[in-house]
């Protein structure tokens, strides 16, 4: 039934302070992130669809007893610090949220005078998306990451238990499986460059034939692992193929049959665990990598691309999240945090550099043409924009002959 599903409403504040609430109707409110455009010279709308915001929870919460003004007094402290703090909602999960706009409370000193009723907005917020910071936004990605690295190395040192040899086979068999299936999604990648190439492969064949012995140094094994999964990122070739290549891999990895451990198992599926997450990790960390070091053309390839770091973080969270429920274990966080920061980092530079970028709009074509003649029409030059116009539009090859009349064309000011 719907209302076994219900759990107790708390929240913990940054400071870490956690509050039990009682609480009535519930509901939540999001926003699609949608621009509408008309133009002149053609029928009907153009759409341009970037995903939604985050979510918002609007709560009325209530304490009452010999202490309820003590309690109530408690949450609304909470309520009141700075910082991001953790909404356990009673129907639809537990989230990273802030405390927005105005909160109110009420005592009812007459009709009800042991009972307060706080009313307050929690939204949901993905951290520091766009730093203050004044130093090059870039350079703040790039040194995340080299936190993040550090710090997934040193996490995957502590998680892991190889003590005995049954362990160190199955864990043997397991990461071998895991390195031959992100060869498998990021060699092509890789390939498109030749020092790229080099590393990649120099760092993998290191790995695989001294595995035996790192299989005792988790700390190297970590380190190295991330290295290798992060290299294909730098390679000069499309931002799609490399967004998706990474995107791929770590939805394979946590989907499907397995995905969730199951409870209470032994400390090999502890590993086989923390290993997946590490790959997972490092793959979020790839597509933050392969953002950083393109350049980008347009506004909307820009905002995709933030939008899709953000996606790809928080479906890894999710299965992250629910692993260490299964196993009954407690995330330390540092690798976490650092990945999420890195992330929030990394859609804000791309936030900020979209302002810049040239800007979608759309056509209908009255006529049959050429692209040659349009894109004379739209980009004032023919030879550096004719590919462009190609592969923005998806032209097929009888199009790149002759554009039909009606063809909706994509273009960029």
């Amino acid at each position: 039934m719907w209302n076994d599903r219900l759990k107790d409403g708390a929240y913990t504040s940054p400071g870490g302070t956690r509050i039990v609430f009682a609480y009535e109707n519930v509901s939540t409110e999001v926003t699609k992130k949608t621009t509408a455009f008309d133009f002149p010279d053609a029928s009907g709308t153009y759409v341009q669809d970037l995903g939604h915001s985050g979510r918002n929870y609007p709560l009325r919460v209530f304490f009452w007893g010999d202490d309820y003004d003590l309690q109530a007094s408690a949450f609304e402290a909470a309520l009141l610090e700075t910082g991001v703090g953790k909404l356990e909602h009673p129907l639809y999960g537990t989230f990273d949220v802030v405390p927005f706009g105005t909160i109110t409370r009420r005592d009812d000193l007459k009709t009800a005078a042991n009972q307060a009723a706080i009313e307050v907005a929690f939204w949901e917020t993905i951290g520091i998306v766009y730093p203050t910071s004044q130093t090059d936004k870039a350079s703040q990605v790039l040194a995340a990451l080299d936190r993040f690295n550090a710090d997934a190395a040193e996490q995957f040192n502590d998680v892991t238990d190889l003590d005995s040899a049954i362990e160190k086979a199955t864990f043997k068999n397991m990461y071998t499986a895991l390195l031959d299936s992100a060869a498998g999604g990021l060699q092509a990648i890789a390939d498109t460059q030749d020092d790229t190439r080099a590393q990649f492969n120099n760092i993998k064949d290191s790995i695989t034939q001294g595995l035996d012995v790192l299989v005792a140094d988790p700390l190297t094994l970590g380190f190295q692992t991330v290295l290798l999964l992060q290299a294909p990122a730098r390679a000069a070739t499309d931002i799609r193929a490399r967004l998706t290549a990474y995107g791929d891999l770590a939805t394979s990895l946590i989907s499907g049959d397995g995905a969730v451990v199951e409870p209470g198992l032994d400390s090999t599926n502890s590993n086989a665990f923390h290993t997946a997450d590490l790959y997972a990790f490092t793959y979020i960390s790839g597509a933050v990598l392969s953002a950083v070091n393109n350049q980008f053309d347009t506004q909307v390839a820009a905002l995709t691309a933030a939008g899709d770091l953000l996606d790809l973080l928080s479906s890894v969270t999710d299965w992250h999240d629910d692993n260490y429920e299964a196993l009954g274990q407690i995330d330390t966080g540092a690798a976490y945090q650092q990945l999420q920061d890195t992330v929030a980092l990394a859609a804000g530079f791309l936030v900020d550099i979209s302002f810049s970028l040239k800007q979608e709009r759309t056509l209908v074509l009255d006529r049959a043409r050429t692209i040659i003649d349009l894109a004379a029409q739209l980009y004032g030059q023919v030879d550096e924009q004719l590919d462009f116009l190609i592969n923005t539009n998806n032209l097929t090859g009888s199009e790149i002959l002759e554009l039909p009349r009606g063809r909706k064309i994509v273009y960029y000011v």
